[in-house]
């Protein structure tokens, strides 16, 4: 009986193993697909379409996009709102996580309603565009990219979760010793809460990384435009690539207009991409902490 278990289960890790690569290979398929085609030849792009062998490469798409300043514009952009956005987000998140899972506030339901009640409904792109641009006077700055998306619901109640698993031992030595509040919260809560803010704060540079749609809605001024806008324009229009080129480029030589946008789609994504690895340890344990007692 326990040789046709094991048996058993060294079939089913086999299956497991193998659906697991094809799944990861059909995953990375279209990335690799779009390195590749990010130096193909323009005219065979044009001719044959996308392949994983091509018969000619080519390095002008990303020469025409490193010669522009719209790319490194839209670098720094990003860069500032994604490390601006996920610090301020993530410390608002948790001190708000912490105050609700916190017993000894006394407006806990009222706060976790409030903040609950976003998560099912909301007002509407129109007065959310109205009290962002005409109240709040935000539109065409860095800040509107930021201040939008500071507090996420969903991300807070995963803050929460897990300050519940704290025990309330450790806050009340800590207490008795004259510790306060914000002693307590700062030298106590957030070194043991590592896996969680390191979950969270991906979450929300993934958010800010990834956003187009504010910038599509409040920004006008090009210096502004973050890369996934920048990105967004080309993908829509075929035009705007050759604006990456510069005019005396553009008079010498045919715009690489499709390998453009797949290199520059290689350049938006790389950063974000090599930032797994390093919080994939706290991503993993962040996620499903507290999800087991006992």
């Amino acid at each position: 009986m326990r040789l046709k278990q094991s048996a058993t289960d060294r079939a089913f890790t086999g299956f497991a193993y193998t659906f697991i690569s094809l799944f990861t290979l059909f995953c990375l398929f279209p990335f690799l697909l779009m390195i590749i085609g990010s130096f193909t030849d323009e005219g065979e792009l044009i001719a044959h379409g996308y392949t994983l062998f091509p018969q000619k490469l080519s390095l002008d798409a990303y020469k025409a996009v490193l010669q522009s300043d719209v790319l490194f514009n839209g670098y720094a952009v990003t860069v500032f709102i994604t490390v601006a956005g996920a610090l301020s987000a993530l410390c608002i998140s948790a001190m708000l996580g912490y105050s609700l899972a916190n017993k000894r506030n006394v407006l806990q339901t009222p706060f976790l309603i409030f903040c609950y009640l976003p998560m099912l409904f909301s007002g509407g792109i129109i007065p959310f565009y109205i009290v962002v641009s005409q109240w709040l006077h935000l539109q065409n700055t860095v800040w509107v990219l930021i201040l939008t998306m500071l507090c996420q619901p969903f991300l807070v109640f995963l803050l929460v979760s897990f300050f519940r698993t704290i025990p309330e031992e450790l806050e009340e030595a800590a207490r008795i010793d004259g510790a306060n509040e914000m002693r307590v919260f700062f030298q106590i809560m957030i070194p043991i809460s590592k896996p969680i803010l390191a979950s969270v704060g991906l979450f929300y540079a993934l958010n800010y990384w990834n956003d187009w749609f504010m910038g599509l809605m409040f920004v006008d001024n090009e210096k502004l435009y973050p890369l996934q806008l920048i990105l967004r324009r080309m993908v829509s229009n075929m035009e705007a690539a050759k604006n990456l080129i510069p005019a005396a480029a553009a008079i010498a030589v045919t715009p690489p207009t499709y390998g453009v946008r797949m290199a520059t789609t290689a350049l938006t994504i790389g950063p974000i991409v090599l930032l797994y690895p390093m919080l994939q340890k706290y991503f993993v344990k962040g996620l499903t902490v507290g999800a087991v007692k006992g």
